[in-house]
């Protein structure tokens, strides 16, 4: 298992969803999370992932997550929660819940309405928390106030 900022609880709930999900055509090989800005925080494999290119994995992370903040610049305001792009190898499911960008890699025949369906409201509610609480580490520091000089 690669190590995640999740918690042995919910990181053993994101590997049930994959196991779900590929029990029903799904086909994701691996979630990858990081943040809005590329950074990334964990993945999530599926136990028949086949080969993936470490190199590909780590572009998607730096490369694609960023490009949610092009959208308003689109004129595409914060409408955009999903981007679905589909390739000849495979599909990318970004879901971006600010401050987390979730990739979903797949199998180019993978069930994608059941991951629509099924895997993002989980996804949302296992991620919920910990949103939250980068979030809150991002808010700017309050220091200072109300104490006296």
């Amino acid at each position: 298992m690669a190590a995640t900022p999740f918690g042995p609880d919910k990181e053993e709930a994101l590997h049930q969803l994959v196991r779900r999900i590929n029990s029903s055509s799904g086909g994701v090989r691996v979630i990858l999370f990081s943040t809005s800005e590329g950074v990334p925080l964990g993945r999530i494999y599926a136990e028949d992932c086949g080969n993936l290119s470490e190199e590909v994995l780590a572009s998607v992370e730096s490369t694609w997550a960023p490009a949610s903040k092009q959208f308003p610049l689109l004129g595409q305001g914060k409408e955009i929660k999903t981007v679905t792009a589909m390739y000849d190898v495979g599909n990318l499911i970004h879901v971006y819940q600010t401050p987390l960008v979730v990739t979903i890699l797949t199998a180019p025949h993978a069930n994608l309405g059941t991951i629509r369906s099924i895997a993002l409201p989980i996804l949302k509610e296992l991620l919920d928390s910990l949103c939250q609480t980068l979030l809150s580490s991002l808010a700017p520091n309050n220091a200072g106030v109300g104490q006296e000089r």
